[in-house]
């Protein structure tokens, strides 16, 4: 593995100055458990590794002006320590312990997770559910996209070459949950995820629900079919069965190395009953 020039800084106007330059070829790297992989197989061939790890500014779990705040180099281990996400969104802290193994929670990065765009990845889902903005910073300023806008494709974002994750808001939803279905335990990559974050009044009517599937599709998806189920109603055994139908419309798996097609049409339903009733009970 060579080839390439390596820079670490530790401030972000340097790194926003090293990706304006022209033909850097930059390829911007915090835990490096992607990047790292990629650049090994062949898959990636950068003209510079700019390390963005020691960025201080873009580490953090706070509450804001009645919004959580992420920073892009806060890792998936201290995600999965956060007594905030705990008590405020818990389906974010969820998907963190179900990340890979503790070794690499320990480097990984909500960011790198964010800026990767795997459809299996495990913290987008609840990202979906939450309604996240994505923050990014570029040379022409600050902007933010929804998590759903700023996802494209299979490994894809709508980042400009130059721009970088800075980060990612949204409101607290103490009623929410994410699971997980994988071959494994630890160092597993998805077969299939899902994440509900919901709201309920006095009564235990859901008056606000959003579903997240991850690994059914090139993106993560949204749940707006099964969503309609819930809404507006007091969850019985009539309503979940009607979400569950009504899910497999929100889907669009591929066969794959990890599941068919077919199985994953026939468990959909399933893990969003388990996730569904995770969130409600909270």
């Amino acid at each position: 593995m060579g080839g390439f020039e390596f820079c670490s800084v530790d401030r972000l106007e340097e790194a926003l100055s090293i990706l304006t330059r022209p033909d850097s070829r930059a390829c911007v790297v915090a835990g490096g458990t992607d990047v790292v992989r990629r650049i090994r197989n062949g898959e990636q061939a950068p003209g510079l590794l700019l390390d963005i790890s020691r960025i201080h500014e873009l580490r953090g779990i706070r509450e804001e002006s009645g919004l959580i705040r992420v920073g892009a180099l806060t890792t998936i281990a201290e995600l999965a320590a956060s007594e905030l996400l705990l008590h405020k969104a818990p389906a974010l802290l969820q998907a963190a312990n179900r990340f890979a193994d503790p070794n690499t929670r320990n480097r990984a990065t909500l960011g790198g997770n964010i800026a990767n765009a795997s459809p299996g990845g495990d913290t987008l889902p609840p990202l979906y559910a939450l309604g996240a903005q994505v923050l990014i910073c570029g040379p022409k300023g600050s902007r933010s996209l929804p998590i759903n806008e700023c996802i494209t494709g299979s490994f894809k974002t709508a980042l400009d070459p130059d721009e970088l994750v800075m980060g990612v808001c949204f409101a607290p939803c103490p009623n929410s949950a994410f699971t997980k279905v994988a071959l494994r335990r630890a160092m597993a990559i998805s077969m299939e995820t899902a994440a509900v974050a919901l709201e309920k009044d006095d009564e235990g009517v859901v008056t606000a629900c959003r579903v997240a599937f991850g690994a059914l599709a090139s993106t993560p998806v949204r749940g707006f079919y099964a969503e309609q189920a819930f809404i507006g109603k007091r969850p019985d055994q009539a309503v979940l069965a009607a979400a569950k139908e009504a899910a497999v419309g929100d889907i669009r798996p591929r066969d794959g190395l990890r599941g068919t097609r077919e199985y994953r049409y026939s468990t959909v339903g399933v893990i969003l009953e388990r996730t569904f009733q995770a969130a409600y009970s909270q």
